[in-house]
């Protein structure tokens, strides 16, 4: 439990709930058609005690490997005496666009942390496509300490083996909303669900209270995996394709109120979808490190427009433009775009590793010398790093744990990516000479409004008489100036940066 009490400052209940979608993405892995995943919170208290449901229609569990669910400590990297796990002859995906592979289940560790994290009991409902049974399994705090007390094999349990719709075993008038999920299993091929109850009240209250955040956290985690590899860019068709087939839908239900449902896919205001909409430019690279890592990245350049920077800001988190100590008038100017953030996000697996970050890199630093791009430049640009399984992550995958190490390594090799195809230049020149691009195609002062139409000019040689585009007026830092209007400029000199 410590792993998600000592979260960084943030409520790690989105994280907890993230473990689970992993199990469902791992789960749902092989399926040819779409791959739903459903959170339900069950809040409706005529229904009985507060319930969370993780829902999918994967592949599904056998007995034994339901059984080897519940040994706490068992993942797909380890083995431990006897136990044979459906994992035991894993086969490591094949390299695929920002790892998107849906290996990022480690087969109940994460996922027991993230039950019991939330609650006190957990049911596992599970059916496999070629078995005619349902399998079902209930872990609770209290048995396990029950069986600790009286020294019996805490993992051991009664697995039940019943056919699907068969609700007559549920007899506690406490969990009578779960009658309306056996119901639905007539419905599917194969399945898992994971019934949480015992819901810790300040979680019922925070899912409650902050509906709008947590699940704008959950579209950010797993934008990739909604939205293909290249982001929530617009598109227009609407075909269900291998990179977006993944349906994660978060609904609540509450007394008296109509039921609150969100398809992940249709939220526009998580970080990555900011990132990618306000972005003029990209610049992509790859990074081999020893031992086959492999890291794919892509920096983004966000143009300052006529009167504001178009870097997004984190409307749940504003960014901090400030320091503790510093006067209310003096702000820090000179990282205005991005403020104090690092430039990069981290995926493991195609999935953010919400608490590890990389500042920058050497070749894309701002240069001790005048570069070939203005300063502020700089600051126009985020970035994400997308990693394959050969980076270690916390079993909670809330942090990586050698990412930075090794991409700071002096043996690692960056190479830009242009065209789908490495090229075998500096680096750090390639960068330079891209944003020195990015600085002079989209930055821009000045807008031209009020359109008047097309002319030629034969004041100038041929070749430059036309098209002209002419306008009425500019807008220039916030004022509209008009055609005819007499306009005075000051021009400001600096001599070893001090203004003449």
């Amino acid at each position: 439990m410590y792993e998600y009490y000592a979260s960084e400052g943030q409520n790690p209940l989105p994280f907890a709930l993230a473990e689970l979608i992993d199990n469902s993405l791992s789960a749902t892995s092989r399926n040819i058609g779409v791959r739903r995943i459903q959170i339900k919170l069950l809040f409706d208290e005529t229904q009985g005690k507060p319930a969370v449901a993780v829902i999918d229609n994967g592949r599904g569990m056998t007995s034994k490997q339901l059984n080897n669910w519940a040994v706490y400590r068992l993942s797909k990297f380890t083995r431990q005496g006897d136990f044979e796990s459906d994992h035991s002859g894993y086969v490591r995906p094949v390299p695929v666009p920002r790892s998107l592979n849906s290996d990022i289940s480690y087969f109940g560790v994460g996922g027991k942390q993230a039950v019991f994290f939330v609650g006190q009991s957990a049911r596992m409902i599970s059916k496999p496509a070629d078995s005619q049974d349902v399998h079902e399994l209930v872990l609770s705090k209290e048995d396990f300490e029950k069986k600790e007390k009286n020294k019996e094999a805490i993992y051991s349990g009664y697995i039940r083996n019943r056919k699907p719709s068969d609700s007559v075993h549920i007899t506690n008038d406490e969990e009578r909303f779960l009658h309306n999920l056996i119901i639905e299993e007539k419905e599917k091929d194969s399945f898992t669900a994971v019934v949480i109850t015992g819901v810790q009240p300040e979680h019922i209250q925070y899912l409650k209270n902050y509906f709008h955040l947590w699940t704008r956290q959950l579209a950010h985690i797993y934008h990739y995996y909604i939205h293909g590899p290249k982001g929530n860019e617009i598109r227009t068709s609407k075909e269900v394709e291998p990179f977006n087939n993944i349906d994660i839908e978060i609904s609540m239900f509450e007394k008296g109120k109509v039921p609150k449902i969100v398809n992940l896919r249709e939220i526009q205001d998580d970080m990555q979808t900011l990132y990618v909409n306000t972005a003029a430019d990209s610049f992509e690279f790859k990074a081999h490190v020893e031992g086959d890592g492999v890291v794919e990245g892509i920096i983004r350049y966000h143009p300052f427009l006529y009167d504001r920077e178009t870097y997004p800001d984190d409307p749940c988190f504003p960014s901090k433009l400030k320091d503790e100590d510093d006067d209310d008038d003096c702000f820090i100017l000179e990282k205005a775009a991005r403020g104090k953030r690092p430039i990069f996000e981290c995926f493991w697996n195609g999935r953010l590793i919400p608490y590890t970050s990389v500042e920058d890199f050497d070749w894309c630093t701002p240069p001790k010398k005048r570069g070939l791009a203005p300063i502020e430049c700089y600051n126009r640009i985020s970035g994400a790093l997308f990693t394959n399984d050969k980076f270690q992550v916390s079993t909670n995958k809330l942090t990586f744990m050698d990412l930075e190490l090794k991409l700071k390594d002096k043996n690692t090799l960056f190479t830009r990516i242009l065209n789908g195809q490495e090229q075998r230049m500096k680096i750090d020149r390639e960068f330079a000479l891209w944003l020195k691009d990015c600085h002079e195609k989209y930055d821009k002062q000045i807008k031209f409004t009020l359109f008047k139409g097309i002319i030629t000019r034969p004041d100038l040689p041929s070749k430059k008489q036309g098209p002209w585009a002419t306008y009425a007026a500019i807008e220039w830092d916030g004022k509209i100036y008009k055609a005819g209007q007499l306009v005075g400029i000051t021009y400001c000199h600096f001599f070893n940066n001090n203004l003449i």
